[in-house]
């Protein structure tokens, strides 16, 4: 009788440390993971009012570069300055300088010079 209590609680206590040991090993990222950086891209045109052909189109351009490309690999200003073009080869000229004007607020924001919620400043009154 005491032997099948300790082996019960040997098994049980393997039971536990299964699971456990399970999450300790590295696991890949799921699918979702691997693709944010090409959502936040996507984000990035949802002001321009993109036709479905040319989300299709900027998708698939980043596909490729991103095939081309892999996390970790050493950066190539050429490929990233040629994926520019061609995204912007596919934009309308309104949608170039929406893109354009985003992109300015964006640095802004990032160098805190983002004046866009600043009330302005009051104006002076002749003496």
């Amino acid at each position: 009788m005491k032997l099948q209590a300790t082996a019960l609680a040997g098994l049980l206590a393997a039971g536990l440390a299964v699971p456990a040991l399970a999450q300790n090993q590295p696991q890949p990222p799921p699918p979702a993971a691997q693709s944010q950086h090409g959502d936040w891209m996507m984000r990035r045109f949802s002001d321009l009012n993109l036709t479905d052909s040319q989300k299709s189109q900027i998708q698939s351009l980043m596909q490729n570069y991103r095939q081309a490309h892999p996390r970790g690999s050493a950066p190539d200003p050429d490929a990233r300055k040629q994926l520019r073009e061609q995204i912007n080869a596919l934009l309308t000229p309104d949608q170039q300088a929406q893109l354009k004007a985003d992109e300015a607020k964006m640095r802004a924001r990032r160098q805190g010079n983002d004046t866009s919620n600043v009330p302005p400043a009051p104006a002076a009154t002749p003496n």
